[in-house]
């Protein structure tokens, strides 16, 4: 009698659960510190630093980039990634509905912790709402994060992706690094983002990965 062969399938690999658990620990001792003070020293002294940076071009450039990040700009990625069909699936459908977790997990969280964002003069734009985790830093971090994982994974043309990962990885760090620049966020708001992000992008393309067929079969 024969035995069929076990095929046993980790849900995450090392790697990706090392990474996710340095970004979920990084994220809980912001976190932890954040309750206990409004204002870290850290916060003040980075805040300073980038404040003196003010300037009207680059100001201008800013508003620019945080605006890539807002909620309609996501929308517009997924609405268009949705009506390509040769993109649907493989592009549009995961897109989505790592935007639709981000937008739940973040607004969950802004209402546990309600911090109140910096003061109000220091604003370059109009923000309402709490400032911790920032949305902004935690959405495009996953957000294109799925998209650059998706094309690695899916395009042929190696150097096209490249380029990709390249663009997107500097505009995950340019709206983290705005939303400090234009006064509504904190720091700690912002790397509190990414470290949940890189926590939650590394479930997500597990989940992924466990439930796509084995190529081999």
């Amino acid at each position: 009698m024969m035995q069929k062969k076990a095929n046993h399938k980790k849900f995450i690999s090392r790697s990706r659960a090392t990474m996710a658990a340095a970004g979920f620990l990084l994220f809980s001792v912001i976190a932890y510190f954040i309750s206990s003070r409004e204002v870290l020293a850290f916060d003040t002294v980075i805040r300073q630093e980038i404040y003196n940076l003010r300037n009207d071009t680059l100001t201008i450039i800013l508003k620019v980039i945080t605006y890539t990040g807002n909620w309609q700009s996501v929308t517009l990625i997924c609405c268009v990634l949705l009506a390509i069909s040769r993109l649907r699936f493989s592009f549009g459908f995961p897109a989505a509905i790592t935007a639709v977790i981000c937008t739940l997990i973040q607004d969950t969280l802004k209402l546990m912790f309600q911090r109140i964002r910096p003061d109000v003069s220091l604003h370059l734009i109009q923000q309402g709402g709490f400032s911790f985790p920032s949305g902004h830093s935690f959405t495009n971090f996953v957000f294109f994060g799925m998209i650059i994982f998706l094309c690695r994974r899916k395009l042929k043309n190696r150097v096209t992706s490249n380029w990709i990962t390249a663009l997107l990885g500097c505009l995950i760090f340019l709206i983290g690094f705005s939303r400090i620049y234009l006064g509504v966020h904190y720091p700690t708001d912002v790397l509190g983002g990414w470290a949940l992000g890189l926590c939650l992008l590394m479930i997500l393309i597990s989940v992924m990965d466990f439930f796509q067929k084995d190529p081999r079969h």
